[in-house]
């Protein structure tokens, strides 16, 4: 091969000229000492890879005796050449070395046939080292396909308050670690809790949760630090693929889950392309403590309504992790959950819809390949009236990069919130083929369509609502009633309490106390659906003009079901009313514009036809 006349390497607006040692921005050629040149040039030709502080001065100054000082010197030198004052480019890892964090474009002035041969000739391993996955995809011919593999909760060997968190926060912190990958398909550790026993039945996994392989670990406080041991296990035959015993420290926990994910990497011999490469080492912590505070609000966080009273904690722990490290993305992809729930749940609803939005708007400028920030975004845009547009932007995220089924769970909620029914229960059988055991919400789906008996089979672990009132409609109002006063014995924000007790009161046949809670519902509540529901239980009590108050605002507020519009029975005494013909108007508007930008956006194709890495 002969040799190129000149190399460049580009990345973000500057281009790395190797043959003639210069560094340039745009036309504007920018000054570098030479041995800040050299330090530049050995990252950017390992960009995405970890490299150690000792590597570095090595592969610079050889076998010259220098200090520290000289490449924190070099560092500072690049990063004001580049404008990288919050380490977008190139990020520090505390106490383990440096990460060139740009995707790097190489480039010639001059390129020879005798290259496009060798090419030819690379076997799928010299492909993927050269980080060209197209070149595989056409030497290899074949489907790429998706492990899919199940992390379990850990299991703590002795009760300890102070380490307990651990056991679900750092095997869930390794699955959101590997969802980023295409190259595998992760069930996450709250899903898979329902097969942690004491005797792990490799022959269930297979056979209900479909997975390949296992993760699972166990965790002891010792003195001096934590005795962890985890083991990848082939399913259903339960041979070991890999093990690691560490013992450590709180302050090596992200060390940890980066020998994890390593080793399930490298034992599963996962062929990553160098964009999954890139995507693995993008969210780096550059302090233990605030990778603690995370791990810890994970753990508060997890049951989210659920366990309301833990939120405000888990908030605060999210807090300090971002003012101790703020540029890490899955930390401000939570808090923005967090916001959203403690909102949700009737406190400083306003303020904290605004940061709810605000942390979701920075995670996902850290990290716009974070599934998670994706999809708990999603949630929030529908309950602010913009679920048309949430749908459109997952759309494009899924049909892309995303082997993760929480976009899918979000598509779920986003396309019904538009009266895209079908679309809706087809984003949830996308879900499911990824996670047989993934919770969506498409028993709402299913109740809207009045497909009650579907309502009742799909219903997702810890859905609070959907069963009495399926129940209910069903005519099964005895079993209904008790669903719902079950739920109300239980410690629940005020909105969701007095959602129940409408339902509940109007199965009971008692008007007063069934319109007093949906009228407190509607002032309350913040998600339209929600409100929606109310004026379908005010419709039920005969109560017209709260009706057409209650689906006006709903509607306003950006829920439309023209499906339950025409059909639902319980809207018939309305049917020839001027005001509901309105509204059923401007529903059936709505959703012809939701579909035309559900088609415009690929849905069909990304959904129903099952196109994009969740389809393997």
């Amino acid at each position: 091969m002969q040799r190129r006349s000149h190399e460049i390497h580009s990345f973000d607006r500057f281009t790395l000229d190797l043959t003639r040692g210069c560094l340039q921005n745009g036309e504007e050629e920018v000054k570098l000492r030479p041995k800040s040149f050299e330090v530049l040039k050995y990252l950017v030709d390992n960009n995405g890879r970890l490299i150690s502080k000792e590597e570095l001065i090595h592969a610079v100054w050889a076998n010259t005796a220098v200090t520290d000082d000289s490449l924190v010197q070099c560092l500072k030198d690049i990063r004001h050449a580049l404008s990288d004052n919050h380490q977008q480019i190139i990020k520090t890892v505390h106490g383990r070395g440096y990460i060139f964090d740009s995707e790097v474009r190489l480039q010639s002035s001059q390129e020879t046939a005798t290259t496009a041969k060798v090419a030819s000739d690379y076997s799928t391993r010299d492909a993927l080292v050269v980080g060209t996955r197209e070149v595989l995809s056409r030497l290899s011919n074949q489907t790429h396909r998706a492990t899919r593999l199940m992390v379990l909760p850990f299991r703590m060997l002795r009760a300890d308050e102070e380490v307990d968190f651990l056991a679900f926060s750092v095997p869930d912190s390794v699955a959101g670690a590997l969802s980023v990958l295409d190259s595998v398909i992760v069930r996450a550790p709250a899903s898979s809790a329902r097969y942690v026993d004491d005797v792990l039945d490799l022959n269930r996994l297979a056979k209900e949760a479909q997975v390949e392989v296992v993760l699972t670990g166990t965790i002891l406080s010792a003195s001096g630090g934590i005795r962890v041991s985890c083991q990848l296990l082939d399913v259903p035959s339960g041979t070991v693929l890999w093990w690691h015993e560490p013992h450590v420290s709180m302050s090596d926990l992200f060390e940890l889950q980066d020998r994890v994910v390593r080793g399930i990497v490298e034992s599963l011999s996962l062929s990553l392309t160098a964009r999954e490469h890139r995507r693995l080492m993008r969210d780096v912590p550059s302090a233990a403590k605030a990778f603690e505070f995370y791990l810890r609000g994970n753990e508060l966080s997890r049951r989210g309504l659920a366990g309301f009273a833990d939120l405000n904690v888990a908030r605060d722990l999210y807090l300090q992790s971002v003012d101790i490290d703020p540029n890490y993305a899955p930390t401000w992809a939570q808090l923005g959950r967090c916001y959203r729930l403690i909102g949700k749940g009737l406190e400083n609803r306003p303020e904290n819809r605004a940061l709810a939005e605000s942390a979701f708007r920075r995670a996902l400028d850290l990290n716009n390949d974070l599934p998670q920030a994706h999809s708990q975004y999603a949630f929030l845009e529908a309950e602010l009236g913009r679920a048309q547009e949430a749908m459109t932007r997952l759309l494009s995220f899924v049909e892309h990069h995303s082997t993760s089924p929480d976009p899918f769970v979000a598509l779920v909620l986003c396309c019904r919130f538009c009266g895209l029914l079908e679309p809706s229960v087809a984003a949830h059988e996308r879900a499911r083929k990824l996670d047989p055991q993934i919770a969506t919400s498409v028993s709402h789906t299913h109740y809207q369509a009045g497909h009650l008996d579907s309502a009742l089979r799909d219903v997702a672990v810890g859905a609070w609502a959907i069963v009495g009132m399926t129940l209910g409609t069903l005519g099964r109002s005895a079993e209904a009633v008790a669903t719902f006063r079950k739920l109300e014995q239980s410690p629940i924000p005020p909105p969701m309490r007095a959602f129940i007790t409408a339902w509940r009161a109007m199965f009971e046949d008692d008007h007063r106390e069934s319109l007093r809670a949906a009228e407190q519902c509607i002032q309350q509540y913040l998600d339209p659906e929600g409100v929606f529901y109310m004026g379908l239980v005010m419709a039920h009590l005969g109560e017209s003009e709260r009706v057409l108050t209650a689906l006006s605002k709903s509607m306003d507020q950006g829920f439309s079901s023209v499906h339950v519009l025409r059909r639902n029975p319980w809207f018939d005494g309305l049917r020839s009313t001027t005001e509901f013909d309105e509204l059923l108007r401007r529903s059936e508007s709505r959703f012809l514009m939701a579909e035309e930008a559900y088609r415009n956006a690929g849905g069909p194709r990304v959904l129903e036809e099952g196109v994009g890495p969740a389809a393997t």
